[in-house]
């Protein structure tokens, strides 16, 4: 037990002792209990890296490396054992690319995104904040069109849907600050996503906070 553990039960006992004898107000007894909670929790939470239980939980595993299970061909892709140039290390540039492609995934960073930025639009518009729902807006079909050059089976839909001529009506309404326009055209754009994923299977996203909470704008 260190000085200082010592020293900081002293205090503990003491901030007990105040609030027992109740000499002062409601609000001080509170404060002397918050404190005598804060420094207990401090007290013991000093205890446990000092005696070095926690430490050695946390501690760098000593264990040899190896190729995840979960994806296969890494063993056969190279000829050094596993190691942080999970890249470099790759027998050939087919494999790099191979590894590559593993790493970007498919479509889901990229819908992550979109849902992100469809949802800033939805305020922006609601808050009547123009540019900012312009610089979303544009970064949202920047990023759909990465997820359809992976999906490229997609595309057909996306773009008569979503892309095209409905993505530049929310554009220009945005641009020229048409609140009645950027809203109508917001909620159509919205249907073409749930139909969307309707079509591909994927209708479960339509009952998500993300589309039930944008539905309707609130009235002004």
């Amino acid at each position: 037990m260190t000085l200082a553990s010592c020293s900081e039960r002293g205090r503990i006992r003491s901030s007990i002792k105040g609030a027992r004898e109740g000499g002062g107000t409601g609000s001080e007894f509170m404060n002397a209990a918050k404190y005598v909670l804060t420094a207990a929790i401090g007290f013991f939470f000093a205890i446990a890296l000092t005696e070095g239980g926690w430490m050695k939980a946390v501690a760098q595993t000593t264990e040899p490396s190896r190729f995840p299970s979960g994806i296969r061909g890494l063993a056969n892709g190279q000829d050094e054992p596993p190691s942080r140039r999970w890249l470099l290390d790759a027998r050939d540039d087919e494999e790099r690319f191979r590894r590559l492609q593993i790493y970007a995934g498919g479509t889901d960073q990229q819908m992550w995104q979109i849902g992100y930025r469809y949802e800033e639009v939805y305020q922006a518009i609601a808050d009547e904040e123009w540019e900012l729902g312009t610089h979303h807006w544009g970064k949202l079909r920047n990023v759909f069109n990465v997820a359809l050059m992976k999906r490229p089976n997609r595309t057909p839909y996306a773009e008569t849907l979503f892309l095209d001529d409905a993505w530049q009506l929310l554009a220009a309404a945005l641009e020229a600050g048409d609140a009645t326009a950027a809203r109508e055209t917001f909620l159509k754009e919205r249907q073409a996503c749930v139909a969307c994923h309707v079509a591909e299977g994927f209708g479960f996203i339509n009952s998500t906070r993300m589309f039930e909470g944008t539905a309707v704008f609130p009235e002004n």
